[in-house]
């Protein structure tokens, strides 16, 4: 797909594996014999995944291969993938993009499942460091934080007062007091 029609390709969202999880992959093509290796999972969907593979043991771009990956958060799944694309990316190394192909249901429910859960943890854990960077300024600049508070009550009692129309007598009466 030409990378002007991409953006306009529906695509089920990506989880981006980390350091903890499993990269191990076992490929099997049709001319091929299986082999394991040590890979790096780059991303996982309900659609494929994409993965580094040795130029050597590169599959082609259409071959039907067989894949056994470990899915987020649950068990071992074996599966076709259809070779989608093809990116080098060192001298000896290149992108395997590939998308699933005949994945049974209890498979693909749980890679469903598996990929919400971890999309779930990462969303937290992402929410967790935004809230941590907050209170880290905010503990760095408390002074400043409290006197904006300050500035914007004070803005809010200028409008309460301003705005007597809206308010019974004696709560104006209250608030006009304050400011004397």
């Amino acid at each position: 797909m030409t990378p002007s029609l991409a953006k306009y390709h529906a695509r089920s969202p990506r989880y981006i594996l980390q350091p903890q999880d499993n990269t191990l992959i076992r490929i099997a093509g049709p001319l091929q014999s299986p082999w394991e290796e040590s890979t790096e999972i780059r991303n996982i969907s309900l659609s494929g995944l994409v993965f580094t593979a040795s130029t050597e043991l590169c599959p082609i771009v259409s071959e039907i291969i067989k894949i056994e990956i470990q899915i987020p958060g649950s068990r071992r799944m074996a599966c076709y993938g259809l070779v989608t694309r093809l990116e080098p990316l060192k001298l000896t190394e290149m992108l395997v993009g590939i998308q699933f192909v005949k994945i049974d249901m209890p498979h693909r429910v749980a890679l469903l499942q598996g990929l919400a859960q971890k999309l779930k943890d990462q969303q937290q854990k992402q929410a967790r460091a935004e809230m941590q960077k907050i209170a880290n300024i905010l503990g760095r600049h408390w002074i400043a934080a409290v006197g904006l508070l300050a500035i914007l009550g004070f803005w809010i009692m200028i409008f309460v007062v301003n705005s007597h129309n809206e308010l019974p007598s004696e709560a104006h009466q209250f608030i006009k007091s304050l400011f004397k």
